[in-house]
């Protein structure tokens, strides 16, 4: 039995230490990142619940916010799985990466759209001063796709307008000369009542920086997931040839002894020639 000598002893520690430190270093990394992922899934599901409740309010906006989030927060959920899980890990995380660059695009278009295209038209001026007004005709469904004609004053002329049930109008925006309007929003469907719009008009403020939000969080994420996707592989390769190299340094004797294949065969000739 060969002995174990001190610097092969020395040299296997440092191997197992390399080998402790690189693991230690993965599961931190690992860690962050699940903390990371779990933020972005929870932001994710908040902007998909706040963009639902701004796309049902009414109808005269069209709000595209809670369809990042969907993407979002499913690529986030496959992260989460796949830096749980250690069967299909690889797998996983591509998954996550494909659909949070997918949700990456949609938020950035819901920002562009939502932020620019719709808040920025929408004027909340005669809003806030009180110069619009609420127009229902009851509760039954039956009239709500009814159009009534209401007068509408505006700043330079009146007229009448056609607006359905549940609608709040805004003469101020509104063009009597060719039944149009100034870029503007001037009526919102749907509504209970014209504070609401001003809620409205709050909460996709909130929904457009909320995407915002999410589109930097998912590039973060994205970046992370794909370190963390070919960080296993490498740290245990550069791991294993530190270990290799260290053992194979250990087992090569400097001086070995010579070789001497009839020596254990010499008793065996003395008895013979002592015989």
């Amino acid at each position: 039995m060969t002995p174990t000598r001190p610097g092969q002893t020395t040299e296997q520690g440092k191997a197992a230490s390399e080998l402790n430190s690189t693991e230690l270093l993965r599961k931190r990394r690992r860690r962050k990142a699940l903390w990371l992922v779990l933020g972005l899934l929870c932001l994710s599901l908040v902007t998909v619940a706040l963009g639902t409740y701004c796309s049902t309010r009414t109808e005269s906006l069209s709000i595209t916010g809670y369809i990042s989030g969907v993407i979002l927060a499913f690529g986030s959920f496959l992260g989460v799985l796949g830096l749980r899980l250690e069967e299909n890990r690889k797998q996983l995380l591509i998954a996550s990466i494909v659909f949070l660059s997918f949700g990456i695009m949609a938020s950035f278009l819901s920002v562009l759209v939502d932020g620019v295209f719709i808040l920025l038209s929408v004027d909340i001026r005669p809003l806030r001063a009180g110069r619009c007004q609420f127009y229902t005709s009851g509760n039954s469904f039956i009239y709500e796709n009814y159009y009534a004609s209401v007068p509408c004053q505006g700043l330079m002329e009146s007229c009448n307008m056609k607006v359905r049930s549940g609608t709040c109008y805004c003469c101020d925006l509104y063009d009597c000369a060719n039944g149009g309007y100034l870029n503007n929003y001037y009526e919102f469907v749907g509504v209970q009542s014209c504070q609401e719009v001003l809620s409205l008009y709050v909460c996709m403020w909130l929904l457009t920086s909320l995407n915002l939000l999410a589109f930097v969080l998912a590039i973060m994420a994205t970046a992370v997931l794909g370190s963390i996707k070919d960080l296993r592989a490498s740290l245990y390769l550069s791991a294993g040839s530190s270990a290799s190299d260290s053992v194979g340094t250990t087992q090569s004797d400097p001086n070995p002894p010579p070789f001497a294949p009839l020596y254990n065969m010499l008793p065996y000739r003395l008895q013979g020639y002592a015989a």
